[in-house]
């Protein structure tokens, strides 16, 4: 039965709750429709500690030197030795965490997040509050219904204490499945992959004895329908894929695919920042069409850097998010998200947030989905929302296209529309950047979404190689067509790796990016004129296409990707 926990006025965020203790976050009042029981004393959590960076403001002004080529990009020890938590900082929330009784503690490598796992009566002596287990229309998972408290002496460190809220802040996968259509095969239907030829490109039917403009795709179509096919694969590059869960399978899945179209597998490199659950499946269908548009679309590249996450809670992914940057890959594809910007707290934005001022000093660029669940996403205000974390003015934010082929060859662009489950529109709480003052008529006020699409109807999208447990337990392989933001975001990361590897040097390429399409748009001459695709139509339900312009549903539309590396060489 739903209950509606009456737990007093919590205090405002940072404040001081007693003599020793400061409260970072408010508690959460449960609705009265909302199932909800208290968790076991043992009952196991996971919590991500979040410390705060050295005078953020700072860097992030270095972040925009950086962007603008004012300033090199910053090496890891310049981070370090300005910016970052100290190791003695880290280490003193260890050992407040392990006096409280947690343990398998992981600590990032730039001392900024520290992972441990403990029990709820352990989260109710170190950060004074009960969690309840939480279950409502939008999910399900825990919630804290107190103020969540650190001591006084750890305030100058701490800044967040995330995953106490993993009923509402989970960044869920992007990746959906094509429909099934009147005539033919279901796309999605078990079929084995053993022994199978890899499909070729079709219609969204299924029916291969008819030509198709609106089709399922071949992944060597997309370098050839966006115009990558004429830049050099990306083979010194590398990107990183933020993931979720066990990835034993995902290797002889990739495998599979790559043999049935004669591609040569990139080497796959996964790792665990803050482990995993093993058997945990969750998201491999996820992985694969990552994976598999990054390769499609780069040609090649020295390395896919795979991080997993062992949730979808935003703050496990961020771990994941932040040992990609700890790397320094110049590319991260991102295809998890929440749907509702509006709904996600200022702590968990301000944690996403200070990572990624991180990121674009040093030269990197996160391509973040958008979400599949159109216009109106079910938010708690019942309003248009784009998702979290697109909604971040440092990411390049990536929406979904309907892809249209011409009638006499699949692999020739003819148009896109806007795919209907594409979302967009403007941050509930970003201010506009710099890079948008250009559309300032446009986004008004607030960080407008998507940049940028790329095709992500599932019914114009990618055959990929997924898996299953049949009923006698066993693994099995089979073909099936996907798409969605999760197509869109991998796809347009693995082109931008192809730009890089034409001599652009990797930096945060906003402010380029929107001037090219503003000289597009007002046909400047001698200014790239093709470099953008702009979508010919289509709506989600609260935006529509604006043809030719850059619009509140398809940002500027898609890449030409010869035209946009020759721009951005003009440009820089």
């Amino acid at each position: 039965m739903g209950i509606a926990l009456a737990t007093g006025s919590p205090p405002a965020s940072g404040t001081a709750t007693s003599g020793t203790n400061v409260a970072l976050a408010e508690g959460v009042k449960l609705q009265s429709t909302d199932k909800a029981s208290m968790m076991g004393a043992f009952e196991p959590v996971r919590v991500n500690v979040v410390l705060k960076m050295h005078d953020t403001d700072e860097l992030r002004q270095m972040a925009d030197l950086v962007r603008t080529h004012a300033h090199a990009p910053l090496t890891d020890s310049d981070l370090a030795a300005r910016y970052l938590p100290h190791g003695d900082d880290a280490a003193r929330v260890v050992n407040f965490l392990r006096a409280n009784g947690f343990g398998n503690i992981h600590v990032s490598k730039d001392n900024v997040i520290v992972t441990a796992e403990g029990t709820a009566s352990g989260v109710q002596s170190a950060f004074g509050t009960r969690l309840y287990k939480v279950t409502n229309a939008n999910g399900s998972g825990i919630a804290n219904v107190d103020a969540v408290q650190i001591p006084a002496s750890l305030s100058g460190v701490v800044g967040a204490v995330l995953g106490l809220r993993s009923y509402s802040e989970r960044g869920l996968s992007a990746a959906k499945a094509a429909t099934v259509g009147k005539n033919g095969p279901k796309l999605t239907a078990k079929v084995s992959a053993k022994g199978k030829k890899a499909p070729g490109t079709q219609a969204a039917s299924g029916d291969t004895t008819v030509a198709c403009r609106e089709c399922v795709h071949a992944p060597t179509d997309f370098p050839q329908l966006y115009n990558a096919g004429g830049l050099a694969p990306a083979l010194n590059q590398s990107v990183a894929i933020i993931g979720v869960g066990d990835q034993g399978e995902t290797p002889a899945l990739y495998q599979t695919w790559a043999n049935g179209y004669g591609i040569t597998p990139i080497p796959l490199a996964i790792t665990y920042p803050t482990g995993y659950t093993a058997g945990d499946y969750e998201a491999q269908t996820e992985a694969v069409l990552d994976i598999d548009a990054v390769t499609a679309m780069s040609g090649g590249l020295q390395q896919i850097a795979f991080y997993s996450a062992p949730s979808t809670d935003l703050s496990d992914e961020l771990t994941a998010v932040t040992a990609a940057v700890n790397d320094n890959h110049t590319t991260i594809s991102l295809s998890f998200a929440a749907s509702c910007d509006s709904d996600i707290p200022q702590d968990l934005r301000n944690s996403w947030d200070q990572e990624l001022y991180a990121a674009i000093a040093k030269g990197l660029t996160v391509f973040a989905v958008t979400q599949d669940d159109g216009g109106y996403p079910n938010c708690s205000d019942n309003a248009s929302s784009t998702g979290f974390p697109a909604s971040s003015p440092y990411v390049v934010s990536v929406g979904a296209s309907t892809l249209i082929n011409t009638a006499d060859s699949y692999s020739t662009y003819d148009h896109e529309t806007l795919w209907v489950d594409s979302e967009s529109g403007p941050a509930a709480t970003e201010q506009r950047p710099w890079y948008q003052d250009v559309v300032a008529n446009v986004v008004g006020s607030m960080r407008g979404t998507p940049d940028f699409v790329m095709d992500g109807d599932p019914n114009t999208g990618l055959w990929v190689v997924t898996g299953y447990v049949d009923s006698s337990g066993t693994f099995q392989q089979q073909w099936a067509v996907y798409g969605g933001t999760s197509l869109a975001a991998p796809l347009l990361a693995g082109t931008y790796a192809r730009i890089l590897q034409s001599g652009i040097p990797p930096y945060f390429w906003p402010q380029t990016f929107y001037d090219i399409g503003t000289a597009q748009v007002k046909k400047t001459k001698g200014d790239c004129l093709d470099c953008y695709n702009f979508l010919t139509g289509g709506s989600n339900g609260a935006y529509s296409v604006v043809p030719g312009q850059y619009n509140q549903a398809s940002g500027w539309g898609s890449w030409n990707a010869a035209s946009v590396a020759n721009a951005m060489r003009y440009q820089r």
